[in-house]
């Protein structure tokens, strides 16, 4: 029987109480996500060091996205088999050695090959970081512990952008050392601190009973959202595939578009501690709504943003607002969807959504583009979020209505009280 989905305002602590393997982990996955250089500007290294084709450049950036769409299936999986911490140090010794390997590398296959397993290994930590979040903080306090370390991400990704724009000019290789160093460091964090040495979740459940893959296509309400997930990123994916295009259609500089990424990265590590009270209070798949809501809008107002900078200025600030809301809640629905035996891998499902987008987001922005121009593109991913928004809303009201639902069955998607 579902729990009732109050939407009462819940009080809220103070401070994020959370045991030190919390914080270890918080500080080593930000410490990785600072090291997220290489990436970005894959495609000029292949084109203006290795003196590549646009063409050959795209084929080696498509092996990645097919990476990123595998990896987190795998590495959830992994998490649930043979544990968390096991799995980290997996991944982050797998992507360090790439990283190393690929500066030496000068054929397009052998190129092609190692941006796979870059895409393979890169995002495979989540899925065992997400599951641990749940695995370590009481569930009263699991929607401020996600929240805090998609917040304390954000700034690593800020700390990325800022590396990468210093070393991609005159160090473009450097960005792979980089890399490896903090992918490096958060292993020695994990290896050192035991984090995940024995996750709770794997001891609670004998070898045999975990939950199983088909156990989670009878779950609907998680399949809705990744689903869900899923249209939600295939709009906000215009943000790395079509705004470039778009500003450039416009007659601005590069540089500009730098400038927006840093309005994006300071608007996300402003917004979310200044919302969290909000976000406290109300129900995650509401929150996760006004996200999907707030990015459409954001999309749309770059309608009127031709030629202006200051234009998408206010525009990215307002798709900010939708990324904070969306990504600061979505994972405690994700959580409290998945049977505890069975966390990594309905994890590594919904995180492949990620990989997934990436794939299909440049294949919209291309041929709205060509039919329709930057109008076109921004009305479309504007009709992506206001779907996602609406079906988002509708599982909840699913959620709250059905009385009886698949295993998990006893579902609590209220405000939390943490």
């Amino acid at each position: 029987m579902a729990r009732e989905n109050r939407t009462t305002p819940q009080p809220r602590s103070a401070s994020l109480k959370a045991p030190a393997a919390y914080w270890m982990l918080v500080a080593g996955f930000t410490i990785c996500r600072s090291g997220c250089v290489v990436v970005p500007f894959l495609s000029l290294y292949l084109v203006r060091q290795q003196h590549f084709s646009a063409a050959d450049a795209a084929q080696v950036s498509a092996a990645f996205g097919a990476g990123w769409a595998i990896g987190p299936v795998i590495a959830g999986w992994l998490a649930d088999r043979i544990g968390r911490g096991k799995t980290l140090l997996l991944a982050l010794s797998a992507v360090t050695a790439v990283y190393l390997t690929l500066p030496t590398l000068q054929t397009l296959v052998a190129l092609t090959v190692a941006a796979f397993a870059v895409g393979l290994f890169f995002d495979a930590p989540r899925p065992a970081v997400l599951a641990l979040v749940a695995d370590l903080v009481p569930e009263a306090a699991r929607g401020r512990a996600y929240a805090r370390l998609y917040w304390a991400s954000n700034i690593g990704a800020g700390v990325a952008g800022g590396v990468g724009t210093l070393l991609a000019d005159a160090h473009i290789t450097a960005l792979f050392y980089v890399a490896a160093t903090s992918n490096g460091a958060f292993a020695a964090t994990v290896l050192i601190c035991k984090i995940g040495a024995t996750p709770p979740s794997l001891a609670l459940h004998p070898r045999g009973t975990t939950t199983g893959y088909r156990a989670m296509l009878r779950n609907g309400p998680f399949l809705a959202l990744t689903g869900l997930t899923l249209l939600y990123l295939c709009s906000y994916q215009q943000i790395l595939f079509g705004l470039p295009v778009a500003m450039d259609r416009d007659g601005l500089n590069p540089s500009a578009y730098g400038i927006i990424s840093l309005i994006n990265a300071i608007g996300v590590v402003a917004f979310q501690p200044l919302l969290q009270p909000w976000i406290d209070r109300r129900t995650p798949l509401v929150v996760c709504a006004a996200g999907a809501i707030a990015l459409g809008l954001g999309m749309g107002g770059n309608l009127g943003a031709q030629q202006s900078l200051i234009g998408y200025g206010f525009a990215a600030a307002v798709w900010s607002l939708g990324e904070v809301l969306f990504f600061s809640s979505v994972m405690t629905v994700v959580e409290r969807l998945a049977p505890a035996d069975a966390r990594g891998r309905y994890t590594g499902i919904w995180a492949s959504t990620m990989g997934t987008s990436a794939l299909i987001a440049p294949l919209i922005s291309s041929a709205t583009l060509e039919a329709g121009g930057p109008e076109l593109m921004w009305i479309t991913s504007l009709a992506l979020g206001v779907l996602a928004a609406v079906g988002l809303l509708a599982l909840k009201r699913h959620l709250d209505t059905t009385s009886t639902t698949p295993e998990p069955a006893d579902l609590e998607l209220a405000p939390s009280p943490a």
